[in-house]
């Protein structure tokens, strides 16, 4: 019998619960404060799934202990906390795993293949992460930047005068959008901070794909469905991307755990 999968996703300012099988990732929940395990094994029950075997994963970009836990622990089958030594379906990790976030790994191993293309796999939420991927599975390193609320608090918090600008997506300001400049300072803020992560994230692809001419583009996270758009090069958007990366690990785990 396949197992029910239960995807924990603790980010910087949400906590994302996926339910999966082998053959479906269902729609992501958010929770402003986690769920009891009588509510995920309700929310179980509404895609008719088996309770038994039951194996679940938790992300968490900070702690890698919640109490809030440790009930579900115990009716797990396999219960996986991802971190530095979670043996994962990558060949090569160019980088500290014990200072990569779970997000970003879970991200890169969804669209990791044994004869993928290049991916650059761009996640815009809180931070906006940049990680690149090569074929074999092979992850080359990434880099790290302020999303949009964090470019608009800082304008707000070092300097004397500018305000703190609300970030409400692009497609609220369409036709500031088509402006180009801004005409006041409000305006002039969020033009700023929207058209530099646009270039910014244009630059990264112009660059790769010098190196990796048939490199794809994954973007994923809150923001990115703000941003798609407007990017000059093909994109796939997949904002349950760390889901998925998520129950790969998972599989991958109860596999090699046998």
């Amino acid at each position: 019998m396949s197992p029910t999968y239960l995807l924990i996703d603790q980010g910087n300012s949400r906590l994302k619960i996926a339910i999966a099988t082998d053959e479906t990732l269902h729609p992501t929940h958010l929770y402003a404060t986690p769920p009891t395990v009588e509510q995920l094994m309700s929310q179980i029950g509404l895609y008719e799934l088996p309770t038994t075997p039951l194996h679940a994963i938790y992300s968490s970009v900070g702690e890698r202990e919640a109490p809030w836990l440790e009930p579900l622990r115990d009716i797990c089958q396999l219960f996986v906390t991802l971190d530095d030594e979670t043996p994962i379906p990558l060949q090569e990790i160019h980088y500290d795993r014990a200072c990569l976030g779970a997000d970003r790994l879970a991200s890169v191993v969804a669209v990791a293949r044994p004869s993928h293309a290049p991916c650059l796999v761009i996640d815009i939420g809180t931070a906006i992460t940049y990680d690149l991927l090569l074929p074999e599975r092979r992850y080359m390193g990434g880099n790290i930047a302020p999303g949009p609320e964090l470019r608009l608090q800082a304008l707000h918090d070092y300097t004397a005068r500018l305000p703190r600008i609300p970030w409400s997506g692009v497609g609220a300001h369409l036709d500031l959008w088509q402006q180009g400049m801004g005409q006041e300072t409000s305006e002039a803020i969020w033009l700023g901070v929207a058209r530099s992560i646009v270039h910014e994230i244009d630059a990264y692809v112009s660059e790769y794909r010098k190196r990796y001419p048939a490199l794809e583009l994954h973007l994923t996270g809150g923001y990115a469905e703000d941003f798609v758009k407007w990017l000059k090069y093909p994109t796939f958007v997949e904002t349950n991307l760390v889901e998925r990366g998520l129950r790969d690990i998972l599989q991958y785990q109860a596999t090699h755990s046998l």
